[in-house]
């Protein structure tokens, strides 16, 4: 396949799909919390098919359609309605995708069959490789940077093959380190790298004593996003108003506009696209009408391929939210156990073996505000001609967001914010 024909493929444009978690019809004045208990999220039973030709357009849309399927079962494991809940799927499953480079056998297969990976490695190097060069982008109105890392003990049997795999197909830093002797200032090296890859929105990735003496080696992610909205919301319409908490309500600042967007409902919800400026990029917004939903990935799908244009009267809060995570038990509760034991298999990491994962650190930002998003990735939407009704689209309660790519489906954040306040 042509390199012009896969570029159209895997155009970037993200949707952050903002999923709600309830309408619960009170007044502004009750003081009666919505529940949240019965929306649930599902992912699907998926048996990919990966092409042995590697590098094609069903391998693609396969990275893709694994990435999210992991997405979802991930936040099923994570989510807590009460709570906010944030992650970068695409940062976990690369991260992981790294390490499963390194893994042989029984630890593999567990890494394979939580991850819908392939087993013939190469078809896997070759689709990420060329996902990765797409994705990387910059203009005046938006960022989205994708960074990758392994930091090794100096002296450290590391597999020479691994590293060149990971620097070829991953476009992975490598860098020597002593953590034997400076387990501290490794960790601080590391945790710079990653605050310059994500502009200082993440700081501390790694805690205080997450690398120690016995660290030999460590992989790590970065992703980035900024994006300007391509209708920006007037910051002088913006005012107080209420979003209803599973604790009760708060007063938050919520944006206003009127305007033409692609729009769609069921039975389920109302969703909403939000475009972002001279991009393929853009936020789908779900919001659900009852206490009951179920969200899948055939709901997703299916939502965006019913988007039409409507004239929309918006209501949505601003917020900057920040979350952390060690993933490890997560993980284990998905199928990937053996690599967090002494019996992991990484020899294609290292030939002399004997080495496991430790643990899974996590942590993510997002901030949106009258002039876009910092943190995830977007799309622009046409405006629509001729006159339509007007729909009320108001963002007053809990709600579910993913960031994707608009052609792929791949998803880079997705989150719970119970509450934009904290």
């Amino acid at each position: 396949m042509h390199a012009k024909k896969l570029s159209a493929i895997i155009t970037l444009s993200v949707i952050a799909l903002i999923i709600g978690a309830f309408i619960f019809q009170v007044s502004p004045s009750s003081e009666k919390n919505p529940s949240t208990e019965n929306i649930s999220i599902q992912p699907e039973s998926l048996t990919i098919t990966w092409d042995p030709e590697g590098l094609n357009e069903k391998n693609l849309k396969n990275v893709a359609l694994a990435s999210n399927n992991f997405a979802l079962t991930l936040l099923t494991k994570m989510l807590n309605s009460s709570k906010n809940t944030i992650i970068s799927p695409l940062s976990i499953w690369l991260a992981l995708a790294m390490l499963y480079e390194g893994s042989r056998g029984t630890t593999a297969q567990e890494m394979r069959n939580a991850m819908y990976l392939p087993e013939n490695k190469s078809i896997l190097e070759e689709n990420i490789h060329y996902f990765l060069k797409k994705f990387e982008n910059h203009t005046d109105n938006y960022t989205l940077s994708i960074a990758d890392a392994l930091w090794a003990q100096k002296g450290f049997d590391i597999n020479p093959e691994y590293v060149k795999i990971l620097e070829n197909y991953y476009d992975a830093y490598f860098k020597l380190l002593n953590f034997n002797n400076s387990p501290e200032r490794g960790r601080e090296i590391i945790n710079s790298w990653v605050e310059n890859r994500t502009y200082g929105k993440i700081k501390e990735l790694l805690p205080p004593h997450s690398i120690t003496p016995e660290t030999v080696a460590v992989l790590t992610n970065a992703i980035y996003f900024q994006a300007a909205w391509m209708y920006v919301f007037n910051e002088s319409l913006t005012t107080g108003d209420f979003f209803y908490t599973p604790q009760g309500r708060i007063s938050v600042d919520m944006m206003h506009a009127s305007g033409d967007f692609r729009y769609t409902e069921d039975k389920d919800a109302q969703i909403l696209e939000l475009p972002y400026r001279d991009s393929n990029l853009s936020m789908l917004v779900v919001l659900p009408k009852g206490e009951h939903m179920n969200i899948t990935l055939n709901k997703v799908m299916t939502w965006r391929e019913n988007l039409n244009y409507a004239h929309v009267n918006i209501s949505f809060p601003k917020f900057t939210l920040s979350t952390d995570y060690a993933l490890k038990e997560v993980l284990e509760s998905m199928g990937i156990r053996q690599v967090f034991t002494q019996s992991a298999d990484l020899t294609d990491l290292s030939p002399s073996g004997g080495i496991w994962a430790g643990e899974v650190y996590h942590k993510v930002y997002i901030s949106v505000s009258e002039k876009g998003t910092e943190a995830a990735a977007a799309t622009a939407i046409p405006v629509v001609l001729g006159i339509i009704p007007s729909i009320d689209f108001n963002v007053n309660h809990p709600f579910l967001f993913l960031i994707q790519d608009r052609d792929t489906g791949a998803i880079f954040f997705m989150g719970w914010v119970a509450n934009p306040l904290r």
